[in-house]
């Protein structure tokens, strides 16, 4: 079995994670929780971190049947085929939904804006990225390189190192 990713029709990320689920297939869409405000209230609002993606764990049988489910537009693709994601970009996404990560304290190193590192420690060990900066604090963008995608997470510069 391996991970792929699928566009789906905007604003049913959620419908068609049931609706595959119902099919039988493991299907996987990261949420984030979002603090919204209105003009008479506040509330917590739950959404996907990726809009139009659902993750779906297939065998090479099961390719066809996720068109059944409603709302699926088609496999995101790259180099000519479907994109294969990795089991470890799988759990990065995992990951940051869960809001934790674990970091050792050391010496602390500036990095330049437009640098390509690597995560030493923690829930996101081994994955690369570029860094940017933004007011001040350093911002880390994790690159899903099988999807073409990347995204923006705040890291403490100790648990990053210079890729080589």
């Amino acid at each position: 079995m391996v991970w792929k990713a699928l566009y789906v029709a905007s604003r049913s990320e959620k419908k068609v994670v049931v609706r595959l689920q119902e099919l039988g297939i493991e299907a996987y869409l990261p949420l984030k929780k979002e603090q919204k405000q209105w003009s008479d209230r506040k509330k917590i609002v739950i959404s996907p971190l990726i809009n139009g993606y659902v993750f779906v764990n297939i065998t090479d049988q099961q390719r066809e049947l996720v068109f059944k489910a409603s709302g699926v537009i088609q496999y995101v693709r790259y180099n000519g085929g479907d994109a294969i994601i990795r089991e470890q970009e799988i759990m990065v996404l995992k990951s940051i939904e869960e809001k934790g990560y674990y970091a050792e304290a050391g010496t602390i190193e500036k990095f330049g804006s437009g640098e390509r590192m690597l995560i030493k420690h923690g829930q996101f060990k081994g994955m690369t990225g570029i860094v940017e900066r933004s007011s001040g604090k350093e911002i880390y963008t994790i690159l899903l390189e099988s999807i073409g995608y990347s995204l923006r997470i705040n890291l403490p510069s100790e648990v990053l190192s210079k890729k080589d």
